[in-house]
């Protein structure tokens, strides 16, 4: 069964698109499983990085996001967005990320009267892929808006991402809360954890800030981090390599939170 899985914080350079980008590509690369990646961030950074990796940097969708989406909301039998999703390797399909889709909030609003509603539409439109694809990652823009509630609401867990220091820690409490506020919209949805991003491993004043989100998340905090490595900034100029120097290392962290996370969902399942 597809798990539908949100990666977000509401503030920004917390590696939350880092970690969208290896999920899917350690996902669809080393664990052979169908991953459908979609892009809900206006900047599209995600998209960007998921085409140089597989040298796909000319390949365009047929629409923009948000252009599908209101084709969708026109129609009453419809509701259909494949023509935002491109191909990047067998295993990996793309919902195009578009700065277009900044304007999301304010047309769903001016389109859907009930108020209600308009926390279903990804929902809706993400249905036809409930089956095709093993796993479905959402991006979300650093913000508490209509799109990241509507990824939320669509999705099975929310994998929240935080940098080691004060105010990402304090953002990561209000998304905590957040996502508590609107569980009534998704009662299914489960929080498959907080994921640290560590910027220096040496520096004793971050690292405390692990034992800060412990002792407010206790075994929600993932055991293994995000650790910032050289290979990082140049993976986002370069796309994902696996020849270069530090490649090998610098990819292992993150096949290590893969499968915590794989065994995270299956222990969550297990005990339902």
């Amino acid at each position: 069964m597809t798990k539908v899985i949100s990666v977000g914080n509401f503030k920004g350079g917390v590696g939350k698109t880092v970690i969208s980008l290896m999920f899917s590509y350690v996902l669809a690369t080393k664990k052979n499983k169908k991953v459908l990646l979609v892009d809900l961030d206006p900047q599209a950074d995600v998209t960007g990085k998921i085409k140089r990796t597989f040298g796909k940097e000319d390949v365009m969708p047929e629409e923009e996001l948000l252009e599908a989406i209101d084709k969708s909301v026109e129609s009453e039998f419809k509701k259909d967005i494949s023509s935002t999703i491109i191909s990047v390797h067998e295993n990996l399909d793309v919902v195009h990320g578009s700065w277009d889709f900044e304007d999301f909030p304010t047309y769903i609003v001016e389109q859907i009267e009930d108020v209600n509603a308009r926390y279903y539409l990804l929902y809706t439109l993400i249905q036809p892929y409930i089956g095709k694809y093993d796993y479905i990652i959402f991006d979300t823009p650093p913000s508490t808006h209509l799109i990241t509630t509507n990824a939320i609401c669509a999705s099975d867990y929310v994998l929240i991402t935080t940098e080691t220091e004060e105010s990402s820690t304090g953002s990561t409490k209000k998304l905590y809360n957040y996502i508590g506020s609107i569980i009534e919209y998704n009662e299914n949805l489960k929080l498959l954890g907080v994921l640290p991003f560590l910027k220096d491993k040496r520096n004793k004043f971050m690292l405390s800030y692990i034992d800060d989100l412990k002792r407010d998340f206790d075994n929600d905090v993932f055991e293994n981090i995000n650790i910032f490595t050289r290979r990082i900034p140049t993976w986002g100029r370069t796309g994902i390599t696996e020849h270069k120097p530090f490649d090998k290392k610098a990819l292992k962290i993150f096949e290590n939170i893969v499968d915590e996370a794989i065994l995270r969902i299956e222990q969550k399942e297990g005990n339902e």
